[in-house]
């Protein structure tokens, strides 16, 4: 299944990159708006991306936290596009740079279920790193299921744990793949991972599609 859904992942990103490609850099651009810069005295100073907006003090801290806030919930929503998008090429339907920018309806549900998935994680990573891997890969899939399913945060996570049970060494396996597929990328200059967070995320979308029982990676690739 693993290799599989990673080949077929390549080859629709091949014919959708640039459909991706918008909310791919949206997502850079949102990832690296806000940082702290130390400098060699070792005073710490806001740099909105490359602008440095001043030393640290009471109010760029708090400009800091609400621009942070900001950019974590446009991040969120561009994550959702980006499953909705990949989920339609796993299909094998039409994609367009459109599909990555959906309504802000179901953004709540999305933020809940990203705060409860990472409290599961931290929780489990404080028992001992393993049962937070674990519980990492028994919920991966809550966002597919609020997205395309439109489902609540808790019963999100419920549908993940179900889906993904007997299955977590082969999520396992996608991680290490994924990982790979992501340092390859980055190892072509960083222009590769034009082409390698596309395979991913259909990749990714491939699997829940084959774990849920809509379609199977065999279907899709004599599509």
């Amino acid at each position: 299944m693993v290799l599989e859904s990673i080949r077929y992942g390549w080859n629709k990103a091949r014919l959708w990159v640039w459909a991706f490609l918008p909310a791919v850099l949206l997502q850079w651009v949102l990832d690296g708006a806000v940082t702290w810069r130390v400098d060699a005295g070792g005073s710490r100073s806001l740099q909105l991306w490359w602008h440095n907006v001043g030393p640290q003090t009471v109010g760029i801290v708090v400009m800091a936290t609400v621009l942070g806030f900001v950019g974590y919930i446009a991040s969120l929503w561009v994550q959702m596009g980006v499953i909705h998008g990949s989920v339609k090429a796993a299909r094998g339907e039409g994609v367009t740079a459109g599909d990555f920018f959906l309504s802000w309806e179901r953004v709540g549900q999305f933020i809940v279920g990203t705060l409860l998935y990472g409290l599961i994680i931290g929780v489990g990573m404080v028992l001992l790193v393993v049962p937070g891997i674990i519980w990492g890969l028994r919920y991966c899939l809550y966002g597919h299921y609020i997205v395309t399913k439109g489902m609540g945060p808790v019963e999100a996570l419920q549908m993940s744990a179900a889906t993904t049970n007997g299955h977590k060494g082969e999520l396992l396996n996608l991680c290490l793949a994924s990982m790979g597929v992501i340092i390859l990328g980055v190892l072509c200059l960083g222009v590769g991972l034009v082409w390698a967070i596309p395979t991913v995320d259909i990749a990714w979308s491939t699997v829940f599609l084959e774990l849920s029982g809509q379609q199977t990676v065999p279907v899709l690739e004599r599509t």
